[in-house]
């Protein structure tokens, strides 16, 4: 089912970073090593540039503590304007996925002859010699 969202996480990294003159993706990498996180470049650069979909609280932490702000700061709630249905209510656009059916088989013997059951054949174990 998909739902139009009433709000939406907006990144402001890159806004952050303006305010503090913090000009290039270098720049935060060298604050970041000088805090101990190691990061590559093209790693930083995307999480500059887009907003990521999953990010370590580890790196989370030392980019608030760089740029002294608040979770609040680099993730916000913008609203998003949401079409309105006649009752006056947010009109939800309501999408059913079709999930492939699954087979079930079911397997049932023909017979209760000696070959076996489900299980496959009967078998009897190796007699076990009386130790000396």
């Amino acid at each position: 089912m998909e739902a139009k969202l009433k709000k939406r996480l907006s990144w402001r990294l890159r806004v952050m970073l303006a305010e503090r003159n913090i000009t290039t993706a270098t720049e935060l990498k060298r604050r970041l090593e000088s805090y101990g996180y190691e990061i590559t470049s093209s790693q930083l650069t995307r999480i500059i540039r887009e907003r990521p979909e999953r990010i370590s609280t580890d790196l989370l932490d030392h980019l608030l503590a760089i740029l002294r702000c608040e979770v609040t700061d680099l993730l916000r709630l913008d609203p998003i304007e949401q079409d309105q249905g006649d009752d006056g209510q947010p009109a939800f656009v309501v999408e059913k996925l079709e999930q492939p059916q699954k087979k079930r088989i079911r397997r049932v013997p023909d017979s209760e002859d000696e070959s076996g059951d489900l299980t496959g054949p009967k078998i009897t174990p190796f007699p076990i010699p009386p130790r000396k």
